[in-house]
């Protein structure tokens, strides 16, 4: 590791430390990014699913609603656009089921259930709709208008026997005429005129067939001539010959005419039939069918008694046959159309537990998704906070690895120099060859300092010591004396030697290095700074230690006795000149 750090320069440690800093810091941003990205795509979640399938539930009943409606809407007026009005909501509603599958998996089989139960809902719709239009939505339509039309011939029929207010006329017409001629007065003749021209205006508008209503008029146009003369003798003479006269002929061939065109309350019987009729086509139920069929054999039983012809009592009864069995066909489809609305009817029920469960398991899942949600988010706070303490650790072991790498070299050399000043230090700062750190190039020159310091005073010593030793040689005053200084002059001389090897292996060393730089540059062309300042630092060092050597003109000297004494004084005369 410091190896690799002494690769590096100090700025460089520094960026890279922030550096590192910086992307723990943007991994934690990264990371609560990711938690954040996270947790709003489970809300997003909330919203497009569980929140969607709310949403849809509640569209699709209203649209639920709204068919039904149409659908009462429908039954109770008859009215085809009702009945387009069921098939939009229900196109409406498949359309949201058809989202409602997409949401998720999970709501695909509501879905599915739900379509079940509209297509069943519809189709049996459809039956009842189509039921209803052969029954008949208006009174001209289907099963309706094909009895009506009979009945509405028998009513017209019965209109046309009912000679009930001619009979009230005409019997108004002889009681004037006999209070005529009981009391002379000729108020009754006016009465009795007045009376005949009402008569005349009932044949008139009477339903009475053409040549009947001939008759009758013949008849009274006989009696009302026939009536003057009696009335004027009446008056007169008071001769009334007991009432009888072409008038009273005349009165009795009306009365004729009109029994034999007369049932008895058929009209009446008739319009209670009609009302019947409506009361089942309006309210339904079992009793009033039964009323109609009473009533009808009423009817049946007035047309046997009255006087009609048989052809007339033969028409009238077929089309009460008729009516019967139209309104008999009419019951049994009535009952048809019941017991499809109550298809229909529970086809619509299956719907609405479909969408009210869709929206209980919404509710469900939507809460429980809630507190998933809940559960992660504070799991991820915990995380963060993990991955929080974990940046701030690593970041202070970051900052502590490379601030130590920078100082504690730093402090190193501080001591070695403070070593220097006061003592001298043997210690020296580890250094990594090729290292571009600053530090590293600080402690090779603290290193080289302490190397440079420690040869000259090694130089000095040994010179010191051979100016002992060839002083003391000098003044030697017995043969003992002498050859213990000559021992001293050749320990120092050796000493002398070995300094001078270790300058020469140091000088190889910066040759060596010299050599290097220069293929280096040689190599590249051009002179990078380190290599230039490594050229510089070499040349100095040599140029420092070949200020140690002596000159070529005062060589160290070899040998023993008197000549290498002479050497030895010559090497210590040019340390001591130094």
């Amino acid at each position: 590791m410091d190896r690799i750090s002494s690769k590096l320069r100090v700025g460089e440690k520094i960026g890279i430390g922030f550096a590192l800093i910086g992307l723990l810091f943007v991994g934690v941003v990264w990371h609560f990014h990711e938690t954040l990205r996270s947790v709003l795509a489970d809300h997003q979640q909330l919203q497009s699913v569980f929140e969607a399938r709310k949403s849809l539930a509640l569209e699709i009943e209203v649209e639920m609603a709204g068919a039904r409606n149409a659908e009462r809407n429908f039954l109770l007026r008859h009215q085809e656009r009702f009945a387009g009005d069921v098939d939009q909501r229900l196109q409406a509603m498949r359309d949201k089921v058809a989202a409602l599958a997409a949401a998720d998996p999970q709501s695909e089989q509501t879905a599915r259930a739900l379509q079940e139960a509209m297509t069943a809902y519809q189709e049996s719709f459809r039956e009842v709709a189509k039921a209803w239009r052969i029954m008949g939505l208006d009174e001209n339509s289907g099963l309706q208008g094909a009895f009506r039309d009979k009945i509405h011939r028998l009513q017209e029929l019965a209109a046309r026997y009912n000679v009930d207010r001619l009979q009230t006329v005409l019997l108004q017409i002889r009681r004037s005429e006999k209070d005529l001629a009981l009391r002379q007065d000729p108020a009754y003749g006016e009465r009795v005129r007045k009376l005949i021209r009402e008569f005349r205006q009932l044949i008139e508008r009477s339903g009475l067939p053409d040549q009947v209503q001939h008759k009758l008029l013949a008849e009274l146009a006989t009696y009302a001539r026939s009536f003057e003369p009696y009335a004027e003798s009446a008056l007169k003479s008071g001769n009334v010959a007991g009432g009888m006269g072409a008038f009273r002929d005349a009165a009795h061939r009306i009365e004729a005419i009109l029994d034999a065109h007369y049932v008895p309350d058929l009209e009446t019987s008739v319009l209670e039939l009609r009302r019947r009729e409506k009361d089942f086509l309006l309210r339904g139920g079992e009793a009033y069918p039964q009323m109609v069929v009473e009533i009808a054999r009423r009817i049946h039983a007035q047309i046997a008694a009255s006087p009609l012809s048989a052809a007339d009592k033969a028409l009238l009864a077929g089309l009460l046959r008729d009516y019967e069995q139209g309104f008999r066909d009419l019951v049994a489809h009535y009952d048809r159309i019941v017991q499809l609305t109550r298809g229909m009817d529970a086809a619509a029920e299956r719907v609405a537990p479909l969408i009210k469960e869709n929206v209980d398991q919404a509710n469900q899942l939507m809460a429980a998704r809630v507190a998933e949600i809940a559960a992660a988010s504070r799991a991820s706070i915990r995380l963060d906070l993990i991955v929080l303490a974990c940046a701030i650790v690593l970041a202070v072991v970051f900052a502590i690895a490379i601030t130590v790498r920078i100082v504690r070299p730093v402090r190193q050399m501080a001591g070695l120099l403070d070593d220097l000043a006061f003592g001298t230090p043997t210690a020296r700062v580890k250094v990594y060859p090729g290292g571009r750190d600053e530090i590293n190039a600080m402690a090779e020159s603290v290193n080289a300092l302490i190397d440079h310091r420690a040869t000259f005073l090694g130089w000095w010593k040994s010179s010191m010591d051979e100016l002992s030793a060839r002083l003391a040689l000098e003044g030697a005053s017995s043969e003992e004396a002498r050859d213990e200084a000559i021992t001293d002059l050749r320990a120092a001389t050796i000493a002398r030697l070995r300094q001078l090897n270790a300058i020469r292996g140091r000088l190889l060393l910066h040759a060596r290095s010299m050599v290097d730089v220069s293929r280096r540059i040689g190599a590249a062309g051009s002179v990078r700074a380190d290599d230039g300042k490594a050229l510089e630092h070499a040349t100095q060092a040599m140029e420092t230690l070949l200020e140690v050597l002596p000159p070529d003109d005062q060589p160290l000297g070899a040998g023993s006795g008197a000549g290498q004494v002479d050497a030895t004084t010559g090497a210590g005369r040019v340390l001591v000149e130094s």
